[in-house]
């Protein structure tokens, strides 16, 4: 059975390092062709044949060589038409060879074993037919080296071929260890790319929700009580009550008026979540009140942890419902922003110059909307007033980063 996965692409992965195998074997044969001392075993040392010169027995070696390496380098597509025809030609070039030199066969077999486990483990699931196959003709191929050679020089060939095999295969199954786990650890970073996929969506789904409940908040109520009023004074004008519905006119103005600098600090804090920095923030969010409502801010940040969006975003919207406060319920129009780091903890100080009362107050930017966001941010938040010197909003932070809150 052929495997699942892409064998083709196996082949053509390890046809390069087999290819240097069979170049070290091809120089290893001629080395033996050439040794005629005590330098090597004698079972390496070669017994010449009367009919054929040493030279002529390197030429058969180098195209041999050279027929293996062009045999690894098809494999991919013979493989394809049939995986047989590699093992077939592969095991026909070293019958062959030890026919014409039967006292190459340990050499030859020292490459042959290797090259041909390491195609079968690559295009098989269950190579066991294959195997034995393999065993089979390294068996033959012993039996034409013992007639030759005699008994002991083939014993010792035996011990080596399965010495061979046995490292082959030990590597090998390391290497399969290694591809799964790989593939293992492929798969977990997939699973963690389809999670945060999620996350992002659903931060993003919340996102719009929020926006869609702050334009609700602002710009639909504001628009809805602007028509309404215009319909009142309509209905005055129809009637002839000039002066009611000037008064009426004059409101829907101003309902007009608020719900323009609303939607223009919402559509701020969109802006505000683009950038990357708190100070880039809050530079925007004094630029908005500035122009809205005319409220001075100086920012003082002597040092900003490194926060993640969805923190920064957080923090702002912690100094914007305080700034709020302040025109809402305050007379003045200077704010100071006051940022330290200090023992791992972030304080941001929101400082007004009012009357300096607090209490619960009716509206969407309340201060118990301000205690869930410093809750989510793992902090705390406390509001202190001092009659007629004003009123300190103090967030405290750690300054751990998290992408999550």
């Amino acid at each position: 059975m052929m495997r699942q996965k892409d064998y083709q692409q196996r082949l053509r992965q390890i046809r390069g390092p087999l290819m240097v195998l069979m170049v070290v074997i091809g120089f290893a044969t001629i080395y033996v062709l050439n040794t005629q001392s005590g330098l090597v075993p004698q079972m390496w040392v070669i017994k010449l044949r009367t009919d054929m010169d040493v030279s002529m027995q390197q030429l058969i070696v180098v195209g041999g060589v050279l027929m293996e390496i062009l045999l690894l380098w098809f494999s991919p597509f013979l493989a394809r038409l049939q995986p047989m025809i590699l093992f077939v030609l592969q095991f026909l070039f070293v019958l062959q060879t030890t026919w014409v030199l039967h006292a190459l066969t340990p050499v030859l077999l020292m490459g042959l074993i290797p090259t041909v486990a390491i195609e079968i483990m690559n295009i098989y699931v269950h190579p066991r037919r294959l195997w034995r196959l393999l065993i089979g003709v390294n068996v033959v191929l012993l039996i034409v080296y013992t007639i030759f050679e005699g008994p002991i020089q083939a014993a010792l060939v035996l011990v080596s071929m399965v010495f061979m095999l046995g490292v082959v295969v030990y590597y090998w199954r390391y290497y399969e260890r290694q591809l799964v786990e790989k593939q293992h650890a492929e798969d977990l970073v997939a699973e963690l790319q389809i999670a945060y996929a999620q996350v992002e969506e659903s931060t993003i789904r919340t996102e719009r929700q929020r926006v869609a409940r702050e334009l609700h908040d602002t710009l639909t109520q504001g628009l809805a009580g602007t028509v309404m009023q215009l319909e009142a004074a309509q209905k005055f004008l129809q009637q002839g009550k000039i002066n009611q519905a000037e008064t009426v006119i004059g409101g829907a103005t101003t309902i007009a008026r608020d719900t323009l600098r609303d939607s223009r600090l919402t559509l701020t804090d969109l802006r505000a979540t683009t950038e990357k920095s708190l100070d880039a923030r809050l530079e925007l969010l004094a630029d908005a009140f500035k122009k809205n409502y005319q409220l001075t801010t100086t920012i003082r940040l002597n040092y900003v942890p490194q926060f993640s969006d969805e923190q920064l975003t957080e923090i702002s919207r912690i100094v914007s419902e305080a700034m709020i406060n302040v025109v809402k319920h305050t007379d003045t129009r200077q704010v100071i922003i006051n940022g330290t780091t200090a023992a791992d903890v972030f304080t941001l100080k929101v400082i007004d110059f009012g009357s300096g009362t607090v209490g619960k107050r009716k509206g969407h930017y309340g201060m118990q909307g301000m205690h869930e966001r410093a809750a989510k941010l793992q902090g705390a938040l406390t509001i202190v007033g001092t009659p007629g010197e004003g009123t300190t909003v103090t967030l405290t932070v750690p300054t751990v980063m998290k992408e999550n809150v």
